[in-house]
């Protein structure tokens, strides 16, 4: 009994050294050929692991592409594990302002891999369907801040679905920007949705 115990976390420990080694691989590997170009077959290669080693661990190429850019996005998802519990509207703008500056930034930090992301965009569904789950995760929390800014009178009355849903699509459409270079001020773009956000959604006399 106790050498199986023994044994179950050193393959453990195996495997997830192996995924690691799958993960980091297949990064080298998109970023070098791009998403078209990149197969499980160069992956496994490259990797000195067993073609099907790659698929007991990923469903393919779109999947390990996903997981690569959700491990990008940690940071901004440690953010929003914060409660969101402002008591002024200063503390809900530097929080939102967080937020957003963050996601220009891990955009800009990681432009090459969110490159080869957006070739991915127009041409995988499971990778579109994908983004499209992150962004509805990112309505859904924008809109419990919403809801709680309404509840403390911070906020304006307002759809906060579809509020929700507009601040997203157009942090979304300035994500892209920065990652093809057309905006490179990411302060002066974030002060900018920002001061469009809370001028519209947000009771400014309640400031004092």
């Amino acid at each position: 009994m106790e050498e199986k115990s023994s044994r179950r976390p050193r393959r453990y420990l195996r495997s997830r050294i192996t995924r690691k080694l799958i993960l980091d691989t297949a990064l080298d590997v998109f970023l070098s050929e791009g998403y078209t170009k990149t197969t499980i077959a160069k992956i496994s290669k490259q990797a000195q692991v067993g073609y099907g080693t790659v698929y007991s661990h990923f469903k393919g190429k779109d999947d390990i592409l996903n997981k690569i850019v959700d491990s990008v996005l940690d940071e901004f998802y440690n953010l929003l594990e914060v409660p969101f519990a402002p008591n002024t509207i200063k503390e809900a703008r530097d929080t939102y302002y967080e937020l957003v500056l963050t996601s220009f930034r891990l955009a800009e930090q990681h432009r090459p891999i969110m490159k080869v992301y957006q070739e991915a965009l127009g041409q995988s569904e499971s990778i579109a369907a994908h983004w499209h789950n992150v962004k509805e995760h990112f309505i859904k929390s924008s809109a419990r801040s919403f809801a709680y800014s309404q509840e403390k009178r911070l906020a304006k009355q307002f759809d906060i679905q579809i509020g929700a849903k507009a601040y997203i699509l157009l942090v979304d459409r300035f994500i892209w920007e920065v990652v093809n270079e057309r905006e490179k001020n990411l302060e002066q773009i974030t002060n900018t949705l920002i001061d469009m956000l809370f001028h519209g959604f947000f009771l400014y006399e309640n400031q004092a």
